[in-house]
């Protein structure tokens, strides 16, 4: 006969056993840490940690723990650089974000904050400090009666796509549908509809922001503008944690209207001369793109690339839509097309998944671009040649065609030309590794000699020392890192990223 004291049930005996387990992890970071600062106080340092464990409604993970090293990975590409923090929080909360920063600061150990792991160059990871990982917190609320939506920072562009279009409204979520929304908005964003909606910052009401020191803050242009305009364009070089973000939605585009026309790599120079011809003149509903590439396999006996021209058009109605995409339907250059979809419709969703099988995630990625004013044809007359010999049928560079704005010192992003060039390198195979970043460098070497500046949002910030500097005009940066020394003094999160 036995008491009920002495019967432990198994859900029970693994929560002990979990809890045991993390003890001994927390006393022997404590340890390490102790050792290598000589302060000798790991008593100190495991009480601390013991703190914040308790405290969090997320959870705290060790370089000894299970999870510690999925979690650590954890990215849209699968190219993971070998930078490793000392302890990864996954946050579920803004109170788990206090509680981080405030043992952060206790220890002096810097803080990198990741949103959802999209960013291609894992900006977030980094050597030693506290990786404070958003992913969990992915609340959602759409406001029908005030057209906004309210969202903490791993809710991704599909999800708030399809809960706005039950309001038949929209937001200018990222291209990629995967993206998630803090560091598409705190980077400045390109979304859809960029010519006539602005920068998907610009769209941003308020943001619910933790500072270094610890202060809860809800800025907004009315209450700490400052902040409100460094955090919509700053990216992973902003000084604080933004956990909440309010969004004013646009009314959702009655048509969704695309054409497509493929050249073959012989007629790229025709494609490149419609697109330029086009860029400004066309409708600013209308966004346009220039893609080049390897050919779909019903081409490849014959062209070792194409070059793609695609308009999407959002208008209030199909005759409206197919008004806008005039001027390419009509133009005659597209006869030297071989295939060609024209005023096709389409929805966002749609489009988005289209869009996204370009750069599918699980792969391998290396990623650069550049904002030119360039002739088109001056600037990818090599382009094409090079194209032709990547490793990766996958690998493709993008021309995304921009209005210029007339506010864009309303943020810090700086939005630079009229060309955002992208050079996307992507593959599969480990054992490729090598010739695709060989070649990967010779393709963004042919276009860096015309750039006029960089979007931070996917720049390779290792390339070189000054590279962050280059996505800012110089008033831009100037204030930049006068706030950044004014709200961060003591240099809590790390800064951007930088070459090694």
């Amino acid at each position: 006969m036995h008491n009920d004291r002495d019967t432990v049930s198994e859900p029970r005996r693994e929560f002990l056993g979990y809890l045991v387990a993390s003890a001994a992890l927390i006393t022997h970071t404590a340890v390490t840490w102790a050792r290598e600062s000589s302060t000798g106080e790991a008593a100190k340092t495991t009480h601390s940690l013991t703190t914040l464990n308790d405290s969090l409604e997320g959870d705290l993970l060790l370089p000894e723990n299970d999870r510690y090293e999925s979690m650590r990975g954890i990215s849209w590409n699968r190219l993971i650089p070998e930078r490793r923090p000392d302890v990864i929080v996954m946050a579920k909360s803004q109170g788990d974000v206090v509680a981080t920063l405030k043992f952060a600061r206790q220890h002096q150990r810097r803080v990198a904050v990741r949103g959802g792991g999209h960013s291609w160059c894992a900006s977030a990871l980094r050597h030693g400090g506290v990786l404070l990982d958003l992913s969990q917190m992915r609340s959602l609320t759409i406001d029908s009666a005030t057209g906004t939506a309210t969202i903490e920072p791993a809710v991704r562009g599909v999800e708030l796509i399809a809960a706005a279009a039950e309001h038949s409204l929209m937001f200018p979520v990222a291209h990629c549908p995967t993206v998630p929304l803090s560091g598409f908005l705190l980077n400045g964003g390109n979304g859809l509809n960029y010519n006539r909606l602005g920068n998907a910052a610009s769209n941003v009401i308020s943001i619910d922001l933790v500072l270094a020191d610890g202060r809860q803050l809800t800025v907004s242009s009315e209450s700490h503008p400052d902040l409100f305009w460094a955090a919509r364009g700053a990216g992973p070089g902003f000084f604080a944690v933004a956990t909440r973000y309010r969004l004013k939605l646009h009314r959702l585009p009655s048509s969704v209207t695309m054409s497509n026309y493929v050249f073959p790599g012989a007629a790229t120079e025709v494609a490149t001369e419609l697109v330029e011809s086009l860029s400004t003149s066309m409708s600013p509903d209308v966004c346009l793109f220039l893609t080049i590439g390897a050919p779909p396999p019903e081409l490849a006996t014959s062209s070792d690339t194409v070059a793609v021209v695609s308009a999407i058009a959002y208008a209030d109605s199909v005759a409206d839509a197919e008004a806008a995409l005039k001027p390419l339907n009509t133009d005659p250059r597209v006869g030297s097309a071989v295939s060609a979809l024209v005023n096709q419709p389409t929805d966002l969703t749609s489009f988005l998944g289209a869009l996204g099988s370009t750069l599918p995630g699980g792969h391998r990625a290396l990623i650069d671009n550049i904002w030119s004013n360039a002739p088109l044809g001056t600037m990818l007359a090599k382009s094409p040649k090079h194209y032709a010999s990547a490793p990766s049928r996958k690998s493709h560079l993008l021309v995304i065609c921009l209005h210029l704005p007339s506010n864009s010192n309303t943020t810090s992003y700086s939005w630079l030309g009229r060309y955002l060039v992208y050079n996307n390198t992507v593959w599969a195979d480990a054992a490729e590794d090598e010739s695709n970043r060989s070649w990967h460098a010779a393709a963004t070497s042919l276009l860096d000699t015309h750039k006029i500046g960089r979007y931070v949002g996917e720049t390779d910030l290792t390339k070189e020392a000054d590279v962050a500097q280059q996505c800012y005009t110089p008033e831009t940066w100037t204030r930049l890192r006068a706030l950044r020394a004014s709200y961060d003094p003591e240099c809590l999160f790390h800064d951007y990223l930088q070459s090694t």
